[in-house]
C-alpha cells in the first residue's frame, strides 16, 4: 500500500492547533519541525545532550508533514485543512503553504527512519526505533519502538508527559486500559511498571497491528490484551486506570465513562490536550466526580490527571 505525504509550511502561532486539526481530519502520523529548535542547537532532557540537526529543520517557520494511506486521501483534503487551519479563532495566518508526494510502500519505513531516533522520554524510559542499537545504563528503562503508521512515539509531549505519569503513579497489580493506543508506547510503559492485566483498544486497525507488533518487540505480547474499539463504548471490566492519550474533544466524549469504569480511587490520564481546551476538560471531570490531582503543561499541550473518589 503507497501513501501520500502533505507538507505545510505555517507561522508559529498556528503550530499549537496543527496536530489536531489534522489528526481530526485522520492522518496517520505527523512530523512537526520547527526553526526555533534550531536556536538552541543543543537540547538537554532528562540529563542527555542532543545535537540538532540543521538538514532537519527549516530555516524559518515550521514546516508539517503528515501522511495518509492511498485509500484514506482524498483531494479535498487540502481544501479541508486549509479551511481549518483559516478558521481558526484569534489566531492570525500569516503564512500557509501545502504540496503534496507520493511514498512508496518500500519508502516508508526509510521516511520514518529519517525522524525517529533513540532519545530519553522520562527519567526511566528510554526509547529506541526497532532499528537502532542502543546500549543502555543500568536504570533505564528501554522502549524498542517502531511506530508505522500509528501515532505515539515518546518525543511529542502529549506522549512524553503521559509517560511521565504512567512511570509516577502506575504500580504493580493496577489494571490498565489504554484508549487510542497507537504504537502502545504506554502499555508498554505501564506493563514495565508491574501494571496487570492491560487492555489497548483503537479504533484504528492498523494501529492495533502496529501495537501488536510493538508488543512483540517488547517481549510483552502475552501480557496485554488488544482489540479494536470506541472508546470506551462496551467496556465493562472495573480498571484502576484508565489512559487517554487522544484529542481533546474525544477525551471529553469518555470522561462520564471512565468515572464509571474505574474502581475506587482509579485513575483517569487524559493527554492530546490543548491549552485551550483544558478549563472544558477538567470542569467536566469535576462534574463527573473526579478530583484533579495533577496537571502537567509543555509546549502548548496539557496532560490531566484525575482521581476517581
Amino acid at each position: 500500500m503507497d501513501y501520500k505525504e502533505i507538507t505545510l509550511m505555517i507561522n508559529h502561532e498556528v503550530e499549537p492547533f496543527i496536530a489536531e486539526i489534522l489528526n481530526e481530519l485522520g492522518a496517520n502520523g505527523v512530523v512537526i519541525e520547527d526553526s526555533l529548535e534550531l536556536q538552541k542547537g543543543r537540547i538537554e532532557t532528562f540529563g542527555e545532550i542532543y545535537e540538532l540537526n540543521p538538514a532537519d529543520y527549516p530555516e524559518k517557520d515550521v514546516r508539517v508533514k503528515c501522511y495518509y494511506s492511498e485509500y484514506d486521501y482524498k483531494d479535498e483534503l487540502l481544501s479541508d485543512i486549509e479551511e481549518a487551519v483559516k478558521s481558526l479563532q484569534d489566531v492570525e495566518v500569516t503564512r500557509f503553504e501545502i504540496e503534496t508526494a507520493d511514498i512508496k510502500d518500500e519508502d516508508w519505513e526509510n521516511e520514518w527512519k529519517n525522524h525517529f531516533h533513540a532519545f530519553k522520554a522520562s527519567e526511566r524510559f528510554t526509547v529506541v526505533p526497532s532499528w537502532e542499537d542502543y546500549q543502555p545504563e543500568s536504570d533505564e528503562e528501554v522502549i524498542h519502538l517502531d511506530p508505522g503508521m500509528a501515532f505515539g512515539t515518546g518525543d511529542h509531549a502529549t506522549t512524553s508527559m503521559c509517560l511521565r505519569l504512567v512511570e509516577e503513579y502506575v504500580k504493580p497489580g493496577m489494571s490498565v486500559i489504554d484508549v487510542g493506543t497507537g504504537s502502545g508506547i504506554l502499555s508498554i510503559a505501564a506493563h514495565r511498571m508491574g501494571a496487570a492485566p492491560i487492555r489497548a483498544v483503537d479504533l484504528d486497525k492498523v494501529a492495533v497491528r502496529v501495537a501488536e507488533e510493538n508488543f512483540a518487540i517488547n517481549h510483552c505480547a502475552e501480557a496485554i490484551e488488544t482489540d479494536t474499539g470506541n472508546l470506551l463504548v462496551g467496556e465493562t471490566e472495573k480498571r484502576d486506570v484508565v489512559i487517554a492519550n487522544i484529542l481533546a474533544h474525544i477525551v471529553d466524549l469518555m470522561v462520564d465513562d471512565a468515572f464509571y469504569l474505574l474502581n475506587d480511587k482509579g485513575l483517569f490520564i487524559a493527554s492530546g490536550i490543548i491549552d485551550e481546551k483544558e478549563q472544558m476538560i477538567t470542569d467536566h471531570m469535576l462534574e463527573a466526580g473526579f478530583t484533579i490531582k495533577t496537571i502537567t503543561r509543555e509546549k502548548g499541550w496539557v496532560a490531566i490527571l484525575a482521581e476517581k473518589v
